[in-house]
């Protein structure tokens, strides 16, 4: 402890360069001072982002200020000590940057703001995802800057102002409105993104309290919310194929998934995942070993990939479950030659809890396998179900629904399983698709045999969705 003090020590006092700033590693907020100009920051966030911020008082405030004035490597160390600089003429000078940055902002038009948006602040820099980044672009592109040559949207368009050249201090609910309603007569899913994103963007970049893109949800179109997930028998069957151990040697049983033409890798995956309730597959197929702290010590690290727009680490402890998941997959690879979670040293696979056989292989049409780890476990899944005596389709993502309707019926304990799911309580409700307790044990009391199958409709009855 008295170790890492020490260098932070010695890190405040040291001028900071741009080759400096760069070599940063990730750490516990910690701020690091640009010994030439007092007040000068760089913020080290726990993610790796790297920002710029200027603290500073203002005449009757009795609290120190700090304003982000830029993002490493976006801004560098220079241009970071010149805006510093510029503002603390400006405090000097009685001004007081809080409210003229407001006017300033405001007087630019919708279209150039987003665009250094795009520069300054959804990046992969700050932190965004690359999906996340992709699908607000891909949104804000034919809807915001009308950049598309599908005659429908612009069509359309043409009904509502083209808001792109309209000033950020003059745009008003109304012409929100007019644009929501727009863009939901073709998609009503795409209307509520188009929303959420331009909210997202004012409160992220704006940062001014009349975001004009605020709108409440019983006013927007509502989506269908996906509701199936797995009741306890339809759970063990499923976790019973998709994880079958040799009692005598302890490791996967082979034989099983050559017999079912199962890939183990992918099985393994479906019963982390259902063990786990993590948010997607891509949450569990990219961890590395080092993910998992130590082999027992009921700890799991992951990239979360929606709890915020952007990444962010988080710890979470593992049930028992989880736990004997992960221990088989480390057993099988270090104690069978033959396991597919095994590649020869110096393979960069090894890394990987769930390795890719795909890759370098031929794929068809010239494409050969590029991912170390595994991608998708989409058709295994489907398997799994099939093989499982589950007739109905249900999606990859009812193995978080399962997780959290499951540990809602076993605990009773709607915090421990929001904390468990990494959201808040009553989004937990949502996942778990539960009212109150009799809907659980009702649930649970239900028997899905080969004999009598549900049909989705009787599962979305049973499960009763908190709106």
């Amino acid at each position: 402890m008295k170790g890492n003090m020490t260098d932070k020590k010695k890190s405040k006092a040291k001028n900071l360069t741009d080759a400096i700033c760069r070599s940063l590693p990730r750490l516990d907020k910690r701020y690091m001072k640009q010994g030439d100009y007092p007040g000068l920051e760089l913020w080290v966030q726990p993610g790796g982002s790297k920002g710029w911020y200027y603290q500073y008082r203002i005449k009757g405030v009795k609290d120190p200020l700090r304003k982000k004035i830029g993002s490493f490597p976006t801004v560098g160390v220079t241009e970071a000590f010149n805006r510093a600089k510029k503002l603390s003429k400006d405090i000097y000078d009685g001004v007081d940057p809080r409210q003229t940055e407001k006017i300033e902002v405001l007087k630019e038009q919708l279209g150039q703001s987003i665009k250094r948006y795009y520069k300054d602040e959804l990046t992969e820099v700050n932190q965004y995802r690359p999906s996340s980044i992709k699908m607000v672009k891909a949104i804000f592109g034919p809807w915001i800057f009308r950049n598309t040559y599908t005659k429908d949207i612009l069509n359309r368009l043409e009904r509502a102002e083209d808001i792109q050249y309209k000033k950020l201090s003059m745009i008003t609910p109304k012409m929100v409105k007019e644009l929501y309603h727009v863009v939901g007569a073709r998609s009503p899913i795409v209307a509520n993104r188009l929303i959420e994103y331009l909210r997202m963007y004012w409160n992220d970049f704006v940062k001014t309290d009349d975001n004009p893109f605020v709108m409440e949800t019983k006013k927007k179109y509502q989506e269908n919310e996906y509701l199936d997930f797995l009741n306890e028998t339809e759970l063990q069957r499923v976790m019973s194929n998709a994880v079958k151990v040799d009692e005598r040697s302890g490791r996967l049983l082979e034989s099983h998934y050559k017999q079912n033409r199962l890939n183990p890798v992918s099985c393994m995956a479906v019963a982390l995942l259902l063990t786990t309730g993590r948010r997607t597959v891509t949450e569990v197929t990219s961890l590395v070993w080092d993910n998992y702290k130590r082999i027992g010590d009921k700890r799991l690290e992951v990239k979360q990939t929606k709890t915020s727009k952007k990444n962010s680490i988080l710890t979470f402890k593992l049930g028992d479950e989880a736990v004997n998941v992960l221990n088989l997959i480390s057993v099988d690879r270090l104690n069978n030659p033959k396991s597919a979670f095994y590649y020869p040293v110096g393979d960069e696979r090894n890394a990987y809890i769930f390795p890719s056989k795909d890759y370098g292989r031929d794929l068809g049409n010239g494409k050969k396998g590029t991912s170390l780890h595994l991608i998708s476990a989409n058709k295994t899944w489907d398997k799994l179900l099939k093989m499982s005596g589950v007739e109905r389709q249900m999606k990859f993502y009812a193995t978080r629904h399962t997780f959290a309707t499951q540990h809602y019926a076993q605990n009773k304990d709607i915090k421990a399983g929001a904390e468990a799911l990494g959201v808040t309580e009553k989004t937990f409700l949502k996942y778990a698709k539960l009212m109150d307790n009799t809907v659980v044990e009702g649930t649970n009391k239900i028997k899905f045999f080969a004999d009598k199958k549900p049909t989705l409709v009787e599962v979305q009855k049973i499960a009763k969705v908190i709106e």
